[in-house]
């Protein structure tokens, strides 16, 4: 009996100075050159800097598109708890913390976009370089109000406004230009498809692209292109499938991002 007690004892003492190096070295992990971190905070302030980002390209005049995929963060840190609070020590510098001590936290955030945000206020034709207050009031006259009206208008239809044939062609081209710009981007929409959203689809953004019905979209351009009114080569085939990828990618480009984490 007095041999196992002695046994015990000496386990105990063994604990004892086990758990004082284990509190030691601890002490050194969250010295002053190491920081703690709680995971919710962490995550958080990723999702913070995100939606900074999405915030700063809405407020630029000429809209910027970025694209998030699964984001697949690995972190190096010391995994410990302050009560029920479960805590990240990160090192602040390398050597900060002894390499032995520290795991490997892997985190994933997914992008999930959410309501398509309004579309964008029309353009008057003034945005055309090359008219002004007197050309814009004169086209006003005639219906043609917006970048979008001219980028669908003929030239023969703004020569109307009494706008000399070789600039009426001009704005013209101008405005189908800066139409279709607005477009790219898009999933599989090269130049003869944007083409064909702005003149027949009436479509000068990916905010409306976004907020198109497929199927109204899809039997809109098929009837142009069965009626000739859009010319497109041969080789164009027009599918619900497409239009459904090219109002899928809109919303995609035009969405904001939410971040959830992955369990």
């Amino acid at each position: 009996m007095s041999d196992e007690l002695n046994i015990l004892k000496s386990q105990i003492k063994n604990l004892q100075a086990e758990k004082a190096t284990l509190i030691g070295r601890l002490a050194e992990i969250e010295g002053p050159f190491s920081n703690k971190i709680e995971p919710s905070i962490l995550i958080k302030s990723i999702q913070d800097d995100l939606l900074k980002v999405d915030e700063f390209a809405q407020t630029q005049e000429r809209q910027t598109t970025y694209v998030v995929s699964d984001l697949n963060l690995q972190l190096k840190a010391v995994v410990t708890k302050e009560g029920d609070k479960p805590l990240f020590i990160l090192p602040s510098k390398p050597g900060d913390i002894d390499p032995n001590l520290l795991s490997s936290v892997n985190i994933t955030l997914k992008p999930i976009p959410l309501r398509v945000k309004p579309a964008v206020t029309p353009r008057p034709v003034e945005a055309i370089e090359g008219i002004g207050p007197i050309i814009g009031g004169k086209l006003r006259k005639i219906g043609i109000n917006t970048t979008l009206d001219l980028a669908t208008a003929s030239p023969e239809e703004v020569a109307k406004a009494g706008v000399p044939a070789k600039k009426a062609t001009e704005f013209v081209k101008m405005a189908r230009f800066m139409a279709k710009s607005e477009l790219a981007g898009i999933e599989n929409v090269d130049e003869q498809t944007a083409e064909l959203l702005v003149l027949s689809g009436k479509i000068d953004s990916k905010e409306k692209l976004a907020q198109s019905d497929p199927e109204v979209l899809f039997t809109t351009l098929k009837k142009a292109i069965d009626t000739g009114k859009i010319k497109v080569p041969k080789t164009f085939v027009l599918d619900r499938e497409k239009v459904d990828t090219w109002v899928n990618s809109a919303k995609v480009r035009t969405g904001l991002t939410r971040i959830e984490v992955s369990q």
